[in-house]
């Protein structure tokens, strides 16, 4: 314990030796000041980004009607994944990994593992970025990028509002006869369902009824669709612009 005691002083006595030389010089106070508010700036900086972009995936998931790709077969899933903007998902970790590096110069983060400051702040980037989705912000941004009044976003509002998912279509049924159905998808267009073996050994082929409205997922050519996949839908959440101008 003394000889403890003894290296500290002695550590001390020399750096004070330094400092009184002019080898040291001491930084005022107004520098930790300014040092620790910067910190603390680009640490909520961060997890307001982190927030934001969590909140925008969630609404484009909601806007693109994704949600309701639910238990229609992973050729759906596969489609989905393939147009996904991966490279969000990919800056939210980015951002969270720096989130706890800057969190870890404070006393009361440092002393928490890694594995449980990651947990903890992907827990309340998820759970609060479901709260903001629920707000009219990325809707707002979406409006005014769909009128081209959003200058800076407005492009990215409209890419990511409108993902082009491949072999997907939305509409109502117009005609059931035998194999080939009519449909007029959510675009106006009419088109000839073919029905294959596939989706006839569905359940869901005998209950699927003239007027409702559904998911349909397949090959189109030349106005026919080989229909691999169906599921009927009560209401979709895309936002078009009228349901855009009703919020």
């Amino acid at each position: 314990m003394i000889k403890k005691k003894n290296k500290e002083k002695s550590i001390t006595e020399k750096v004070v030796s330094r400092i009184e030389r002019g080898e040291l010089k001491m930084k005022p106070k107004t520098y930790f000041i300014a040092k620790s508010l910067l910190t603390i700036g680009l640490l909520i900086l961060f997890f307001l980004f982190l927030l934001y972009l969590g909140s925008l995936i969630i609404f484009i998931l909601r806007v693109n009607d994704i949600f309701l790709f639910h238990g229609i077969g992973f050729h759906a899933v596969r489609n989905i994944l393939l147009s996904f903007p991966w490279y969000l998902v990919l800056l939210i970790f980015v951002l969270v990994l720096l989130v706890d590096v800057i969190s870890r110069k404070f006393q009361f983060v440092y002393r928490k593992s890694f594995i449980f400051s990651l947990f903890l702040i992907l827990s309340i980037v998820i759970i609060s970025s479901f709260l903001i989705e629920k707000s009219s912000l990325h809707y707002s941004f979406f409006k005014l990028a769909q009128q081209e009044r959003l200058p800076v976003a407005g492009k990215m509002y409209r890419n990511l509002g409108n993902l082009d998912i491949e072999d997907a279509y939305f509409g109502v049924i117009l005609e059931k006869e035998n194999d080939f159905w009519k449909m007029r998808t959510d675009s106006g267009e009419e088109v000839v369902l073919k029905i294959t073996e596939k989706t006839r050994g569905r359940r869901i082929y005998s209950q699927i009824k003239k007027g409702e409205k559904v998911l349909v997922i397949g090959k189109m050519k030349e106005g026919v669709i080989d229909a691999v996949g169906f599921k009927t839908i009560e209401r979709r959440f895309r936002y078009n612009n009228q349901r855009i101008n009703e919020r």
